[in-house]
């Protein structure tokens, strides 16, 4: 065991030198730290120039695919619809009005181009009415097929008249 120093005038003679080799490596490692922070603070300033690289590729790849399709439709379903959305309901129409009797009231008429389709709804005098109206649209030779959805009668109405729904799908114009 070492003694105990109790003059306190005196100068240790021992070298603290585990505290300075200790001090040294420390200050070592500092400068390494600090030198890996440069080379990482590098690293990240390169991936974010790459990224925005990246992205402005990625842009400009959907900019151009959107011209693209503006061009040009998607495919055969797209341009099937467009066609029909095109194409006029007058065959349709010239049919309702050639099958009209003076005892029917149209009171709504849906028109969907691209299903070929009329949705009505409307009344009738009678039922017998309704059913001659619905022959006499079926035979016109425009209309591919008359379906009664629904068929009512108004009880309150003194008159009592029928209250229809029908869904009537005309043929496709021949193309010239």
């Amino acid at each position: 065991m070492k003694p105990i120093q109790l003059d306190f005038h005196r100068k240790p003679t021992a070298t603290p030198w585990l505290g300075l080799v200790l001090i040294a490596a420390g200050v070592v490692v500092l400068l390494w730290v600090l030198s890996r922070q440069d080379v990482a603070e590098e690293r990240r300033k390169l991936i974010d120039t790459q990224e925005a690289e990246v992205l402005w590729r990625m842009k400009k790849q959907e900019t151009s695919k959107l011209e693209a399709q503006k061009e040009a439709p998607l495919n055969d379903k797209v341009a099937a619809i467009e066609h029909a959305q095109a194409a006029s309901p007058e065959a349709g129409l010239a049919a309702l009005e050639a099958a009209w009797l003076p005892t029917i009231a149209y009171t709504k008429i849906d028109v969907s181009t691209t299903e070929r389709n009329l949705k009505l709804e409307l009344e009738a005098k009678t039922q017998k009415d309704l059913l001659a109206w619905i022959d006499a649209l079926a035979r016109q030779p425009d209309i591919a097929q008359v379906m009664l959805a629904r068929q009512s009668l108004k009880p309150a109405d003194p008159f009592k008249p029928t209250g229809a729904a029908v869904e009537v799908r005309w043929r496709a114009a021949e193309a010239p």
